[in-house]
């Protein structure tokens, strides 16, 4: 049973950085300049330390070509990402360990890496900048050389504008599924602030809503709630009843034997002794009673304590071996 909820839960992804998504990103900040940056997107509902994962603008036709390269030796992922940051530091960078403060993403919560090519500046500033007129790429991998995320920034994105995932539209959980949608804001409205480092606030939350609609009385959450509780019930007996069968088979012959005749062993002691007693008996008994109730005489109760020089077992005599005396 431990091995199908194993099987049955690989297609499950846990909450961690898979989780971590592109959110919003900004190309150029004004016609005169101005470096651009990227918003990443915490979805899990725990922390999510972010240190060691590789942001790059290299496509995934080249990540997978160097994957390729290496698939002959025995480097590990995050070997054959270092030594790619290591000959194009320009297009690849590794957030750094050893800023745990700031790396560590609460849930729910956001982090920005400018794009100004400096990365001495600090943990959140990248190695490349974006071109403005041209489609720019960027990509999350993880650790393990998995892609985690990716965009492609339209080339029609002008300077001031940043191109975000929708108020409304679905919360960027899962990569590539296809309901995720992008749109351009210009900072002219609320609807399209431009919220660096804060996401835009919802009024409703989407699953809610979705689920108010499709059970709008509640019956399907009230069965569904019956369910887990009796299938847990039920999943106990059953565990219960093969843990008994499992001890029963293993009892040994000999332990059948005595657990069999404990009832009837139990059985015969319970059942009294029918019949009448002979004389003799019942005289010996009275005998013994007799003796025994008056075994002593009328004694005073008053005990007389005599001082002794010393103990039995201190006396000299006591200690020394008696030597058999010789008759003549």
């Amino acid at each position: 049973m431990i091995l199908l909820c194993a099987i049955l839960a690989l297609p499950t992804f846990a909450q961690g950085r898979k989780n971590v998504r592109i959110n919003e990103v900004m190309v150029q900040q004004d016609s005169t300049g101005g470096n651009g940056w990227v918003e990443f997107y915490n979805s899990s509902y725990s922390s999510t330390a972010v240190e060691k994962m590789f942001i790059t603008t290299l496509s995934r036709d080249d990540i997978q070509s160097v994957f390729d390269k290496n698939k002959g030796n025995k480097k590990k992922p995050n070997q054959i990402l270092l030594e790619l940051c290591e000959a194009q530091p320009m297009d690849i960078y590794e957030i750094p360990r050893g800023d745990e403060r700031h790396t560590k993403i609460a849930p729910r919560a956001h982090f920005v890496m400018e794009a100004d090519g400096d990365p001495k500046s600090g943990t959140f500033h990248m190695p490349f900048t974006f071109t403005e007129g041209k489609d720019n790429y960027i990509a999350l991998y993880d650790v393990n050389g998995d892609l985690v995320d990716d965009v492609t920034i339209p080339a029609s994105l002008k300077p001031g504008e940043t191109y975000a995932i929708k108020a409304e539209g679905r919360l960027p959980s899962i990569l590539n599924d296809g309901k995720t949608e992008w749109t351009v804001k210009d900072g002219k409205t609320i609807e399209t602030a431009i919220t660096k480092g804060n996401y835009n606030i919802r009024e409703v939350n989407e699953n809610i809503e979705a689920f108010h609609i499709k059970d709008p009385h509640g019956y399907w959450i009230a069965l569904l709630a019956m369910s887990v509780v009796f299938s847990a019930l039920a999943l106990l007996y059953i565990l219960f009843k093969l843990f008994g069968m499992f001890a029963s088979r293993n009892l040994s012959s000999e332990d059948k034997t005595k657990a069999e005749a404990a009832p009837a062993v139990a059985q015969a002691a319970a059942v009294p002794a029918t019949g009448d007693t002979d004389g003799e008996t019942m005289a010996a008994i009275c005998f013994a009673l007799y003796q025994h109730l008056n075994a002593h005489d009328n004694e005073s109760g008053v005990l007389t304590l005599a001082p002794r020089d010393n103990s039995t077992w201190a006396t000299k005599t006591g200690l020394m071996r008696e030597l058999p005396v010789i008759k003549k």
